[in-house]
C-alpha cells in the first residue's frame, strides 16, 4: 500500500472520500460493490471489507487500513494525522535533496559504527583479561597508559535456580528464607492478545477494554536499518 504523506493525509480526506466515477470492484477482495464506501486514498470498499480490514481516523475520519493505523492515547489514526497530533509540522520534515544527504551519511558513518564497535569490543575482552591477573582495589582494577586510564570494575550478580530456591523454602524456617530471598511477580504483556482487544469498538469487552487500556502503556520506537544492495 502506497505511503501517506505527512500533512497530506487531513486536506485530501474529504476529496479521498469521494468515490471514483464508475468504480464498483472492492479494491480489497475484487468483488463488485456500489462504491459508497471508500478508503483514504478513494478506492471503493465492500462494508464487508471496510468492516473487518479498516478502521476510521480518529482525528479526520478516513478508513484506513487496520495494519497502517497509528495508536495514539488509546485512539486510531492514519499517519498525517499522527504527525500532526505529535506536534510535527509538514514542512519540519528534510526536503528530498537532504533526504539523500542523510541516507548517504548514514549508510558511510553506519559501517564505521559497525567497525569500531567490533574492535571496542575486542580491545574490551583483552584489558578484561588484562585486569584479571591484577591486583584489586576496592573491586576494581586501573590500567594506565600515555593517554588516559581505564577502570575494569567488578560486581557479583546472583542468579535463583527456581525449582531449587521453591524447594528451600520448604526445608528454612520462613523468617530465615525471607532473610535471604525476595518473592517478585512481574508482569509481561502478550502483544498479539493486547492488540486484538484493544483494536475491538465494541462488544461484550467494553468494560475489560477499558480496564486493561488504563494498566499499560503503549510506545512506537522507529529503528533505521541499512539496506544491504543484493548480490548477484
Amino acid at each position: 500500500m502506497e505511503n501517506i504523506e505527512p500533512g497530506q493525509a487531513h486536506d485530501s480526506s474529504a476529496q479521498a472520500r469521494e468515490p471514483h466515477a464508475g468504480a464498483s470492484v472492492c479494491a480489497e477482495c475484487l468483488e463488485a460493490t456500489a462504491p459508497s464506501v471508500v478508503n483514504l486514498r478513494g478506492e471503493p470498499l465492500c462494508a464487508s471489507c471496510a468492516n473487518d480490514f479498516y478502521v476510521a481516523c480518529a482525528a479526520c475520519g478516513g478508513l484506513v487500513a487496520q495494519d497502517e493505523a497509528v495508536e495514539r492515547e488509546g485512539q486510531q489514526m492514519c499517519a498525517g494525522c499522527d504527525v500532526r497530533a505529535a506536534g510535527v509540522a509538514p514542512e519540519d520534515a528534510p526536503a528530498e535533496a537532504e533526504v539523500e544527504g542523510l541516507v548517504a551519511e548514514y549508510v558511510r558513518l553506519h559501517a564505521e559504527e559497525k567497525r569500531i564497535k567490533e574492535r571496542v569490543d575486542e580491545i574490551k575482552e583483552r584489558l578484561k583479561l588484562a585486569a584479571l591477573y591484577r591486583q584489586r582495589v576496592a573491586n576494581s582494577v586501573t590500567l594506565r597508559g600515555e593517554d588516559g586510564a581505564v577502570k575494569c570494575s567488578y560486581r557479583t550478580n546472583w542468579k535463583c535456580d527456581e525449582a531449587k530456591v521453591s524447594a528451600l523454602a520448604d526445608a528454612l524456617d520462613a523468617e530465615t528464607f525471607s532473610s535471604l530471598f525476595e518473592r517478585s511477580v512481574k508482569f509481561t504483556p502478550v502483544k498479539d492478545s493486547l492488540e486484538k482487544l484493544l483494536a475491538e469498538k465494541s462488544g461484550a469487552d467494553a468494560d475489560v477494554r477499558r480496564l486493561v487500556a488504563a494498566a499499560v502503556e503503549q510506545s512506537e520506537q522507529a529503528t533505521l536499518t541499512v539496506v544491504r544492495p543484493k548480490k548477484s
